[in-house]
């Protein structure tokens, strides 16, 4: 009940009537009544709005992305194993990870010892920018098991605006993963700074990024037993914990150090009609811009290196050395791209129904790693190699069509080291009526020529050496999918044909540990195959839902032409159940249990004298797969916040499969209890 008086609103109170004789529901009304505001104040509204975008190396142009503010899938967001746990990884968080399904993989780049932390590894190609109405602050924390073996993270970025033409901010990035098992710790530093300057006319991005990564090698379990039959180990006697079990190394370091600036200006071109309007019988000559065209330039600078540190090592755990132990085993990649571009951009008449753009660029590359004189360890020196390339390009897209969209590239070296190198792809998105629904049908073509990355070809250091004089791998893939909104159904098949494909393997030999279990000695090497191998993946997703419930499936299935070369799993599987629910009207709400299962295959083995996945030894195979992990969880989304806690391999011990290899020789972590926030916070 309300009492109304002019002006106040009071509510009623459980006071009746005090000793003064005051009525009890005008004095808690009095009480509780807000001060009357001052006209001549007026009240600051905060905007939550921004808006992101990232710079596209080649064309100079910026492309607008989605901001990170998702509910769905937030639990999995700091997962190495990947929102769809479809990435192989070492066991801790941010160790490195290969995905097992072939069509997710990306090209090597030209400093390979990147590829499996792109877990963690931005390029400045993929930096956001960002544009806020109000200076804005972002955190990310998360926080997994306890503080001996657990593993923590924080993340964020700020974000300010002067006026509506510059923007500057940083992004931080810290992971420190200490580890379940023995030497498993990893520790990551991302920095990034930006600023901008847009106007219409006129504009400059700048950014620096600085990482830095250091992670213990502890080169896979001693005895696999350990995990598969820990009662034989143990003789029956006692029960080992993760921190108990034995590695195989320590005392081994690897470290990667990344230092990278981006420079992109860009002029707007446009031109001036004149037209003529009339008002009644006045007639009057009106001039509109134009806006068809831009110039770009873009500068891209970077140093990377490796560094791996070996103290220790047990005899027979690497086949070969090539220098002495107290040799520096680093290799570094400095390089700098300039590119120039022109584009005509989508719209700007009738006849421009997509945007096209042309570039030119010039790449300059230095790489260093040791070497010898003779192959005598006391000539032992860093010797550097250069590489220089003058490429070409072109691009064209459609996006503002509402039926059909569709983008086209094209690059080649014309001049250089890799001369002939030739990548040319296609996409084309189609919406249209299918059984009365709407759908998406789609496709893609990618046919491409290129030289494998420098260290694929050339690679020294202490404890794997090749020189390799490598063709260039040829690629053809093509793909389609089919996707229906209404049912939650998405159908994707690709296949490629690949000759010459370049991968490293370990020639290594297996030996006897002394109980009657074999483990792999690493020698690890380039190969290159001489034939052609076809790869065929189809994909299921399919949504489910009845009210609150929901069931999110990914099952994926592959072929490999040559399961020797190209080890896939038959068959990978996601599955997620979960319920969705408001609760009082406000808080976002997702309870459920998500499962991730491949079949057995003889995986790809990890190095860490190289930091790369690799074939294993053919004298001591290792397959791994056939074991489900299940994680349960409470995602949660209220006013922009949104957070998490799960419990991580929730299964770990309750089945009589106990083979939770995840990479041979590197079981999953066990059970875990994991927390996640995300909180962003307006001036």
């Amino acid at each position: 009940m309300f009492l109304s008086v002019p002006g106040i609103c009071l509510s009623q109170s459980t006071l009746s009537q005090n000793q003064d004789g005051f009525n009890g529901e005008l004095m808690d009304g009095f009480m509780n009544m807000e001060p009357s505001k001052d006209s001549t104040v007026v009240e600051r509204v905060v905007s939550h709005e921004y808006s992101q975008w990232i710079i596209n190396a080649d064309t100079g142009l910026p492309e607008e992305i989605e901001p990170d503010s998702l509910h769905h899938l937030f639990q999995y967001a700091h997962l190495t194993e990947g929102a769809e746990g479809s990435y192989s990884h070492l066991g801790n968080m941010g160790s490195p990870r290969l995905s097992r399904l072939y069509f997710e993989r990306k090209e090597i780049p030209s400093f390979m010892f990147d590829s499996p932390f792109d877990f963690w590894i931005r390029q400045p190609s993929d930096f956001r920018f960002s544009d806020t109405k109000t200076p804005m602050l972002k955190i990310d924390y998360y926080k997994g098991g306890d503080k001996r073996t657990g593993e923590e993270r924080v993340k964020g970025f700020f974000a300010a605006n002067f006026g509506k033409k510059t923007g500057i901010g940083f992004d931080l990035d810290y992971l420190l993963g200490r580890g379940r098992y023995e030497n498993q710790s990893t520790s990551f530093f991302d920095s990034r700074l930006y600023a901008y300057h847009r106007t219409d006319a006129y504009s400059i991005h700048v950014s620096v990024n600085r990482d830095k990564m250091k992670m213990a090698e502890n080169g896979g379990i001693l005895d696999p037993r350990y995990i598969t039959n820990p009662e034989a180990m143990a003789e029956g006697r006692k029960q080992y914990s993760a921190e108990d079990i034995p590695f195989r190394l320590y005392n081994n370091w690897s470290n990667l150090e990344r230092k990278q600036a981006l420079l992109n200006q860009s002029i707007l071109l446009s031109k001036q009609i004149s037209y003529l309007d009339s008002i009644g019988d006045t007639v009057l000559t009106r001039r509109r811009t134009i806006e068809y065209g831009k110039v770009a330039h873009t500068l891209e600078i970077g140093k990377l290196s490796r560094k791996y540190q070996s103290w220790s090592q047990p005899d027979f755990y690497y086949g070969r050395t090539f220098l002495n132990n107290d040799s520096v085993d680093r290799a570094s990649n400095f390089y700098v791209t300039n590119t120039l571009s022109f584009s005509l951009l989508e719209g700007f008449s009738k006849w421009a129904v997509a945007g096209l753009s042309a570039y030119v660029g010039f790449e300059h590359q230095n790489f260093s790693m040791p070497d010898t004189i003779g192959g005598d360890w006391s000539n032992e020196y860093m010797r550097r190699w250069g590489e220089n390339n003058l490429f070409v390009g072109g691009h064209l897209e459609r996006k503002t069509g509402e039926n059909l969209s569709f983008s086209a590239d094209a690059k080649t070296v014309i001049l250089g080291d890799e001369i002939g190198d030739i990548k040319i792809n296609g996409r084309i998105e189609l919406n249209h009526k299918l059984f009365r629904k709407d759908a998406e049908l789609g496709a893609d073509v990618t046919v491409s020529a290129l030289t494998p990355s420098f260290f694929m070809e050339n690679y020294h250091s202490t404890f794997s050496w090749w020189d390799n004089s490598l063709d260039k791998e040829l690629r053809t893939r093509i793909g389609g999918w089919l996707e229906i909104g209404k049912t939650g159904t998405r159908l994707s098949v690709d296949v490629e044909s690949v000759s010459n494909y370049t991968y490293l393997k370990n020639t290594g030999i297996g030996y006897d540990n002394g109980s009657g279990t074999e483990i792999p000695t690493y020698n690890i090497t380039a190969v290159q195959d001489n034939g052609s191998i076809q790869i065929l993946s189809a994909q299921l997703r399919q949504n489910l839902k009845a009210g609150p419930l929901h069931w999110d499936n990914v099952v994926t299935w592959q072929f490999s032409g040559d399961r020797d070369v190209i080890p896939l799993p038959a068959l990978n599987v996601f599955s997620d159940l979960y319920f969705k629910f408001i609760y009082y009207k406000r808080l976002h709400m997702e309870i459920g249990a998500n499962a991730t299962y491949f079949t057995r295959y003889s995986a790809p083995s990890y190095s860490p004298a190289v930091g790369m996945y690799h074939l294993q030894s053919s004298q001591c195979i290792q397959e791994v797969g056939g074991y489900p992990l299940i994680t349960g969880y409470l995602n949660c989304y209220i006013r922009g916040v949104r957070f998490y806690v799960m419990y991580y391999h929730a299964n770990d011990g309750l089945f009589n499969n106990t083979d939770s290899f995840i990479v041979p020789g590197y079981p999953a972590n066990p059970g875990m209890l994991k927390f996640g926030l995300s909180w962003p916070l307006f001036d």
